[in-house]
C-alpha cells in the first residue's frame, strides 16, 4: 500500500512539474488569465473563477483543455468584464472573465490617429474671452500674412517686367459705377477707408489722403498743371473740363487700398470716371510730370472719342496707348529728349522679313521703295505689320509673348509719324492728325438698310457706327490703304 502511495505521488509531482514547464516554456500573448488546475469536470468552473481572482499571475488559457475558441478583439483600454464560452463534458457553458490589456502593448496606428484628432480639438478649460482674444490675434495674424504675399507676388511681376516700367492699359480700367454729374461727388463712396482733404487747382479737383505719417510733397498741384499745358501744346482739341486726382499718402496706401493698382506703376487713370490716382513720393516731381501725363491723355482721348457719351471705350488701343507714351516723352525735361524718343534713335527697329511686301497698291509690291529699315546697329526689332497690329487684341497677344515694351514702341512709332510726319512741328501736320482724330470720335450714324431711317438705342439716342481707321488714313492723309500708310512709314523711318 505504500509503494502504491509513493507511485502516486511522484506521477502527481512529474504531472505538475510538466504543466509548470510547459506553461514557462509557451508564454501567451492574451491578457486572459485563468487557473491550469483542474481536478474533476463538476468543479471546473468554480475552480476557473477562484483561480482569475486569486491568481493573475499564472499564464495559461482554458483553451488548454478545450477546443479552440476564436478570442475576441479588444480595445485597448482598461480592464473589461467578458462572457466566455467553455465546452466541458459536451455542453458549452458561459464563464466570466476580466480581460485586461498587456502591459507592454504597443499603441497601434487606429490609435495613433485618434489621439492627434484629439490634440486638435480645443481646449474645454478655455475662457469665452480667451478664445476671443486668440481669435483676434489669429485675425490680425492672417491680415498681415495676406498682406505680405500680396506684396511679394506684386514684387514678382514687377521683377517680371524688363525694361520701362509700362502702366496696364487704361481700357481695362473700367469701374462698374460712375459720378452721375448732377450730384455732390462724395470721395469716400468710391474710394472707402482713408480720409480724403479736398483741394482745387486751376484744371483738377484734387483729393489728398489725410496724412498719418511723413512730410508730403510740396507743389504737386503746379506738377498737375504742369503736365496740362504739355498737352495742351499738342492735342488741344482734345482738352476737356475738369478732372479729379486722387493722391495717397505713399506706396503703400496706393497698393493697399486701391484695387487695380500694379506694383511697378505709379499712376493709374480710369476714363469712364475722370479719374487719375497718383501716390505722393517726395523729390520726384519730375517723374510724377511724365507718368501724370501719359494718364492725363487717356482720360482726354477717352472723353473726346466718347463723343456720344455711350460711357465705353472708343479710343483704338493703338492709338490711344501711343499718343499717352508720346506725350509723356514730350514732358520729359532733357536736351535729347525722352527715353522713348532716345530709343527712337539708337533701336535698330525693323519690318518684318516676312511682311516686305505689302498689298496691291503697295509700292514696294513694285521694287520702287528703298531698302525699308531704320539702318541701325544691333538687335533688330521686327514691327508687326500694321494691319495685324492696329486688330483689338494686339496688345493682349504680345503680352502673351512677353513683347510688351516692343508693343508700346511700335505704337509710339506709328503715332510720332501721323502727328509730325516731316519729323518737324508744323502746324499742318498738327491739322491732318485733328482730322483724322476727328473722324474717328464722330463715327458715322447707322441707319436702317431697308427703310433708311436712323437706328435708335433703347434710351431713344442714334445708334453710331465708329469710323474705320482706313477710312479716316484715306480721308485725312491720302493714304488709301494700310499697306500704303505702313510703306509711307519706312520711308520715313529710312531718312
Amino acid at each position: 500500500m505504500k509503494r502504491v502511495s509513493l507511485v502516486l505521488f511522484f506521477c502527481a509531482a512529474a504531472v505538475s512539474s510538466w504543466a509548470q514547464g510547459a506553461s514557462a516554456a509557451k508564454p501567451v500573448s492574451s491578457s486572459i488569465h485563468v487557473s491550469s488546475g483542474v481536478e474533476a469536470p463538476q468543479s471546473n468552473i468554480d475552480l476557473l473563477k477562484k483561480s482569475i481572482q486569486t491568481t493573475p499571475s499564472v499564464a495559461g488559457t482554458a483553451a488548454s483543455f478545450a477546443a479552440p475558441v476564436p478570442q475576441p478583439v479588444l480595445p485597448a483600454s482598461t480592464s473589461t468584464t467578458l462572457d466566455m464560452p467553455l465546452e466541458m463534458g459536451g455542453s458549452v457553458q458561459s464563464v466570466q472573465t476580466t480581460v485586461s490589456p498587456a502591459a507592454n502593448a504597443k499603441p497601434t496606428a487606429l490609435e495613433k490617429d485618434i489621439e492627434k484628432s484629439n490634440a486638435l480639438l480645443p481646449k474645454s478649460s478655455q475662457t469665452q474671452e480667451e478664445a476671443e482674444d486668440v481669435s483676434a490675434e489669429d485675425a490680425a495674424a492672417e491680415a498681415e500674412l495676406e498682406y505680405a504675399v500680396k506684396m511679394m507676388e506684386k514684387s514678382k511681376e514687377a521683377l517680371q517686367t524688363a525694361g520701362r516700367r509700362i502702366p496696364p492699359s487704361a481700357a481695362q480700367n473700367r469701374p462698374k459705377t460712375v459720378p452721375a454729374p448732377n450730384k455732390k461727388f462724395n470721395p469716400n463712396a468710391y474710394r472707402p477707408g482713408v480720409t480724403w482733404v479736398p483741394s482745387k487747382s486751376t484744371h483738377f479737383d484734387i483729393y489728398s489722403q489725410k496724412r498719418t505719417s511723413g512730410i508730403s510733397s510740396s507743389n504737386m498741384s503746379m506738377t498737375f498743371e504742369s503736365a496740362y499745358q504739355t498737352l495742351r501744346r499738342f492735342i488741344p482739341w482734345m482738352m476737356s473740363g475738369r478732372v479729379r486726382v486722387f493722391v495717397y499718402q505713399d506706396y503703400q496706401s496706393y497698393l493697399r487700398h486701391e484695387p487695380n493698382a500694379k506694383a511697378w506703376t505709379r499712376a493709374l487713370a480710369y476714363p469712364t470716371r475722370g479719374e487719375i490716382v497718383v501716390y505722393d513720393e517726395p523729390g520726384k516731381n519730375q517723374e510724377l510730370k511724365e507718368v501724370f501725363t501719359h494718364e492725363l491723355t487717356h482720360i482726354f482721348t477717352q472723353q473726346f472719342f466718347d463723343r456720344h457719351d455711350t460711357g465705353r471705350i472708343m479710343t483704338p488701343t493703338w492709338l490711344d496707348e501711343g499718343l499717352a507714351v508720346l506725350m509723356e516723352d514730350q514732358a520729359y525735361n532733357g536736351l535729347k529728349g525722352g527715353p522713348w524718343n532716345n530709343d527712337f534713335k539708337t533701336l535698330n527697329f525693323q519690318r518684318d522679313p516676312s511682311n516686305k511686301v505689302a498689298t496691291f497698291g503697295s509700292s514696294s509690291m513694285f521694287g520702287s521703295a528703298k531698302k525699308l529699315t531704320s539702318k541701325r546697329e544691333g538687335k533688330p526689332v521686327y514691327l508687326t505689320p500694321f494691319a495685324e497690329f492696329m486688330e483689338e487684341g494686339s496688345l493682349a497677344s504680345a503680352e502673351g509673348r512677353g513683347k510688351t515694351q516692343d508693343w508700346y514702341f511700335q505704337a509710339y512709332l506709328m503715332v510720332r509719324f501721323l502727328l509730325n510726319p516731316a519729323g518737324g512741328a508744323s502746324p499742318s501736320n498738327r491739322m491732318q492728325f485733328e482730322q483724322f482724330t476727328r473722324l474717328l470720335s464722330e463715327g458715322e450714324a447707322v441707319r436702317n438698310p431697308s427703310t433708311g431711317f436712323l437706328v435708335k438705342d433703347a434710351r431713344g439716342k442714334t445708334v453710331y457706327r465708329p469710323y474705320s481707321v482706313e477710312k479716316a488714313l484715306g480721308r485725312a492723309y491720302r493714304y488709301n490703304t494700310i499697306a500704303n500708310f505702313e510703306d509711307n512709314f519706312w520711308r520715313w523711318a529710312d531718312k
